[in-house]
C-alpha cells in the first residue's frame, strides 16, 4: 500500500501566512509589493485613496552626473475616491491583506462616507496591473455620490545613489523628458533617456471615465460621479527594449487584456501562481520563520522573471521615485537572492541572472585582458549591466578576484539541478573555464613551500586593504572551480591539457590560513597572517568560512577532520550583529549546527525585518543613527529601527556635491533614504533550506541540521535533479522518505536511521531496489521520473500522514521587535 509522507492543503495552509494590516499603511515602505518577475508594484494608501508606485526590470538608464546606470521608476498610479476613506479620524473598519498564494493585494475600508474595497495583482502572463475598485457611498454619498480620478504620472528624481558618502545639489538631475498624452480611452505616460524609451498606459474598464492631461508629467482619468461604482483600472508599461513604438505596444495590451476578460485573467493569474507554490514545500517548527520564508519565495516569483536579475537594493519595490541607494549592482550581494531558489525547485528563476552574465561576458573578457590576462574572464564587485567595472581601482575591490568564478558557480548549479546539457556544453562550460583561466595565469609558486599560492589578494569588498597573501575566499573558489571544471571536461570529452594544469594546481595549492582562538584552538582565517598587516575583520561577509559556503567544499562528510573544528570555531566565534549579508546561518546548517544557525536566524529578524510585510533592511548597523544608541540596552536590536520612526534620526557628515562650487559638509534627515535589501530574506531562506537538506557534495542529506525542538517537512529539489519529501517529529529519526528522479541519475543518500534502510520503487512496481553501500550512505540507480522510498527496514510503517492546513491570518504577527503587519490603531 502507498502511503504520504504528508498531505497538503496549499492554498489554506498558504492563507495562515497571509499578512494583515489592521490600520492603513500611509508610508511607501509599509506597502504591499506586487510583481509578475518583470513588472512590479509597491502599494500604500493615503487619507482618500491609494498610491501605488510600478517599476520595472529593465529599466536601466545610462549614467549621469549624479549617479551610475540606474533602474528608473516607470509611474506612479494614484487613486482619489476624494472622500477621507482611509482618513484614522473617520475608519469604523479597516483591512489590508497580502495573499502569497494569489499574488494580491486587497484593501477595504468603511467610514461614514463611504465603504471601500480594492484588489490590485500585476498579471502573471501580462505586463498589466490590474486594479479592481468597490465603491459604495453611505450617508450623503450614497445619495449624491463622489466622483473617482485617477492619477498617472511621471516625475522622476535624483538617486541620491552615492547617499552613504554624499549626495549632489541641484534637482533637476534625472528627471528625465516626459510627456503624457490621451490615446482614445487611455491615459498615457511617456518617458525619454539617452538610450532608455518606455511608456506607461491606463485604462478604466467597467465604467466611463474621462480622460485629460494636467501637464508634461501628469494624465488624469476622471470615473463619474455616482453612489456605487465597480470598475478596473489597467495599467501596462512597455520598453523600447521590448517594442520600436513603446505606446502603442502598452495599448496593444490593454486592448488585449480587455478582450480576454477579467474572469480569464484572473484565472490565468492563479493558475501561474498556483503552479509556482505546487512545486515544493516548506514547514517548520516557528510559524513566523516559515511566513517570512515563504514571502521570500514570493518576491523571487514576483521579481525574477524579467531580462535582467532581480536588484539586491530593494528589487522592483521601490517607493520614493527614482530613489535607489547603491545603484550599482554588486556581485556578493545579487547573487544572495539566488542561493535558495533551486532547492525550491525553481531553477528557472536564475535564468535573468544567468542570462544578463552570459551577454555580458565580452566586456568581463575584456576586463581580464586590460588586466593582463588573455583568455581569461574577470569580474569586478561592483559593476552595471553595461559591462563597466566601475570599482576597478578601489582598494575594497581592485584584488577581490571571486565575483567571476563564483558566477561560474552558480552556472554549475543551474546545470545541477536541471540537467540540461545543452546549457552546459554552451555555456556553463565556457564561463567557468574562462574564469578558472585567470587563476591558473594569477597564481604564483612558492619554491621554499612547494605550493601554489595568491598575492596580492582581498577578501570581499575589504576595506583594511587589498594586500593579503593566500586570501581564503580565493583559495576555496580555486579549488571549487578547478574541482568542477575537471568533472565537466570529463564528462564532456575535452580539454585533456586543461584538466592536467587544473589537477596539477589542486595537488599543490597552498592550504587555507589558520588562525589561533585563545582557549579553543585552530580556526579558519580570512588570509594569511603576516607581519605589519591587519588583518580583514571577521564576520561581515563570513570571508573565512567560504570553504563551507558557498563554495561547498568541506561540510559534514569532513566532521572529525581538523579542518571541519577549524571551521566549527570560525563559525561559532562569527558576531550576532554581522548578519545582513552574511550568509553565516547556511554555513552552520552546513557544519551541522543547527541551533547555532537558529539563533542567527531569529537575530537577523530581530535586527533586520524591519518593515511590517516582512521587507527587511540590509546594514545591521543602523542604530548608531538613534540618539539613544549610547542609553539602550542592546541597541543593536533595541534601537536599529529608530532612523524610521524617529524624525530626529539624521545622518551626519554628509558631503554635498556643488557643481562648481566647494564641498560642503552637513547633516540630512534618513526618512527620504529609506529602502528595503533582498539579502537577509535570502539568507533566512537558504539557512532554513539547508537545514532541511543539502546536496551540494551530490549526496543528499534529509534534516542535517534541525534545531531539536522543530517538528519539520519539506519537499524540496536536490542537485541531481532529485524531488525530495521528507517529514521529522522532534527527537525521532525522519518518517518515511520519498524521492522523485527527474533526470534518471544516480541517487546516493545518507542515511539519518540507526539501521541499514529499505529502498523501494514505488508504483507501478513496489519492488524493492537493490543498493550499494558506502560508510554511512547508500547509491542506487534511478529511472527517470520514477519515485522511490527510503524507511527503516521492516517495511512501511502503518501511520497515518498529518495533513497541512489552515485558517486565513486574522492579525498581525511579532517576533520581540519585528513584527508581520500593523496592528489597528483607530
Amino acid at each position: 500500500m502507498e502511503l504520504a509522507v504528508f498531505n497538503l492543503d496549499y492554498p489554506s495552509f498558504l492563507a495562515k501566512h497571509e499578512v494583515v494590516y489592521l490600520s492603513p499603511p500611509k508610508e511607501g515602505y509599509e506597502g504591499f509589493p506586487l510583481g509578475n518577475g518583470d513588472l512590479g508594484a509597491m502599494v500604500w494608501c493615503t487619507d482618500s485613496g491609494l498610491q501605488i508606485q510600478i517599476n520595472k526590470s529593465d529599466t536601466w538608464d545610462q549614467p549621469n552626473q549624479e549617479s551610475g546606470m540606474l533602474l528608473r521608476s516607470c509611474a506612479r498610479l494614484s487613486l482619489d475616491t476624494a472622500t477621507p476613506v482611509f482618513d484614522w479620524l473617520y475608519l469604523d473598519d479597516f483591512e489590508g491583506r497580502l495573499s502569497l498564494y494569489r499574488a494580491e493585494a486587497a484593501f477595504q475600508a468603511t467610514t461614514p462616507f463611504m465603504r471601500l474595497r480594492t484588489a490590485a495583482r500585476v498579471l502573471a502572463n501580462h505586463n498589466v496591473l490590474a486594479l479592481d475598485v468597490e465603491v459604495e457611498g453611505r450617508g450623503d454619498i450614497a445619495v449624491q455620490g463622489s466622483s473617482i480620478s485617477l492619477a498617472l504620472e511621471r516625475w522622476g528624481s535624483r538617486a541620491f545613489g552615492s547617499w552613504y558618502s554624499g549626495i549632489h545639489r541641484g534637482a533637476s538631475q534625472g528627471l528625465g523628458k516626459a510627456h503624457a498624452a490621451i490615446e482614445g480611452r487611455d491615459a498615457c505616460v511617456e518617458e525619454h533617456f539617452e538610450v532608455l524609451d518606455f511608456a506607461v498606459a491606463c485604462r478604466v474598464v467597467g465604467c466611463e471615465a474621462t480622460a485629460r492631461v494636467v501637464n508634461a508629467h501628469r494624465t488624469d482619468l476622471t470615473v463619474s460621479c455616482r453612489p456605487v461604482q465597480r470598475f478596473t483600472v489597467l495599467v501596462a508599461v512597455v520598453t523600447n527594449r521590448e517594442a520600436a513604438d513603446p505606446r502603442a505596444e502598452a495599448v496593444r495590451l490593454l486592448d488585449e487584456c480587455e478582450h480576454t476578460g477579467a474572469a480569464a485573467l484572473q484565472a490565468e493569474h492563479e493558475a501561474w501562481w498556483e503552479r509556482y507554490w505546487n512545486a515544493s514545500f516548506v514547514h517548520i517548527g516557528d510559524d513566523y520563520l516559515e511566513n517570512l520564508y515563504y514571502f521570500h519565495q514570493y518576491l523571487m516569483g514576483s521579481g525574477s522573471r524579467g531580462h535582467y536579475p532581480l536588484l539586491f537594493n530593494a528589487g522592483l519595490w521601490t517607493w520614493n521615485r527614482d530613489v535607489r541607494q547603491w545603484v550599482h549592482p554588486h556581485h556578493w550581494n545579487m547573487q544572495q537572492a539566488y542561493w535558495s531558489v533551486c532547492a525550491a525547485n525553481h531553477p528557472e528563476l536564475m535564468k535573468p541572472y544567468l542570462d544578463t552574465y552570459w551577454r555580458l561576458k565580452p566586456q568581463a573578457e575584456e576586463y581580464a585582458r586590460k588586466r593582463g590576462f588573455d583568455g581569461a574572464l574577470l569580474w569586478n564587485e561592483k559593476h552595471d549591466y553595461a559591462g563597466r567595472m566601475e570599482s576597478s581601482t578601489s582598494l575594497s575591490f581592485v584584488n577581490a578576484f571571486t565575483p567571476a568564478s563564483q558566477i561560474g558557480q552558480a552556472f554549475w548549479r543551474y546545470y545541477r539541478y536541471t540537467g540540461d546539457r545543452a546549457f552546459l556544453e554552451e555555456r556553463a562550460y565556457p564561463f567557468m573555464k574562462a574564469a578558472a583561466e585567470f587563476y591558473l595565469q594569477y597564481l604564483r609558486w612558492d619554491e621554499e613551500n612547494s605550493h601554489y599560492f595568491i598575492f596580492p589578494a582581498s577578501p570581499y569588498e575589504c576595506e583594511t586593504g587589498n594586500q593579503y597573501t593566500n586570501t581564503t575566499t580565493d583559495l576555496a573558489t580555486i579549488r571549487g572551480t578547478f574541482k568542477t571544471c575537471i568533472e565537466v571536461a570529463e564528462m564532456l570529452d575535452v580539454d585533456a591539457d586543461k584538466r592536467e594544469q587544473w589537477q596539477r594546481v589542486l595537488e599543490s595549492l597552498a592550504p587555507y590560513p589558520l588562525t589561533q582562538i585563545q582557549g579553543k584552538g585552530d580556526a579558519l582565517a580570512a588570509a594569511e597572517e603576516k607581519p605589519g598587516i591587519e588583518m580583514p575583520p571577521q564576520g561581515a561577509f563570513c570571508a573565512a568560512l567560504a570553504p563551507v559556503f558557498p563554495t561547498g567544499l568541506l561540510g559534514l562528510a569532513d566532521r572529525g577532520t581538523p579542518l571541519f573544528e577549524a571551521a566549527v570555531r570560525c563559525a561559532e566565534a562569527h558576531p550576532s550583529n554581522r548578519l545582513a549579508i552574511s550568509p553565516i546561518a547556511a554555513a552552520k546548517a552546513r557544519l551541522g549546527l543547527g541551533e547555532a544557525a537558529l539563533e542567527d536566524l531569529k537575530m537577523s529578524v530581530r535586527q533586520l525585518q524591519h518593515f511590517p510585510q516582512g521587507l527587511f533592511y540590509n546594514i545591521d548597523h543602523w542604530h548608531y543613527l538613534s540618539r539613544y544608541a549610547d542609553s539602550a540596552p542592546n541597541p543593536i536590536v533595541t534601537a536599529q529601527r529608530d532612523y524610521i520612526h524617529d524624525h530626529a534620526a539624521r545622518y551626519k557628515d554628509v558631503r554635498i556635491r556643488n557643481a562648481g562650487e566647494r564641498e560642503e559638509r552637513v547633516s540630512t534627515p534618513t526618512q527620504p533614504f529609506i529602502q528595503c535589501g533582498m539579502e537577509p530574506s535570502a539568507l533566512l531562506a537558504t539557512g532554513i533550506t539547508e537545514m532541511l537538506l543539502q546536496s551540494y557534495d551530490h549526496t543528499i542529506r534529509l534534516f542535517p541540521a534541525l534545531p531539536s525542538e522543530w517538528p519539520a517537512s519539506f519537499t524540496l529539489l536536490a542537485e541531481g535533479g532529485f524531488l525530495v519529501t521528507s517529514r521529522k517529529e522532534p527527537g525521532l529519526p525522519p518518517a518515511r522518505t520519498q524521492i522523485t528522479s527527474l533526470l534518471g541519475n544516480e541517487c546516493t543518500v545518507a542515511w539519518p536511521w540507526p539501521e541499514k534502510p529499505l529502498v523501494r520503487q514505488m508504483a507501478p512496481s513496489d519492488a524493492p531496489v537493490a543498493y550499494a553501500q558506502e560508510a554511512e550512505s547508500i547509491r542506487f540507480a534511478t529511472a527517470k521520473g520514477a519515485r522511490y522510498e527510503l524507511l527503516p527496514q521492516g517495511g512501511p510503517a502503518e501511520e497515518e500522514a498529518p495533513v497541512y492546513t489552515g485558517q486565513p491570518n486574522t492579525a498581525p504577527k511579532s517576533y520581540l521587535e519585528a513584527m508581520l503587519g500593523i496592528p489597528r490603531d483607530f
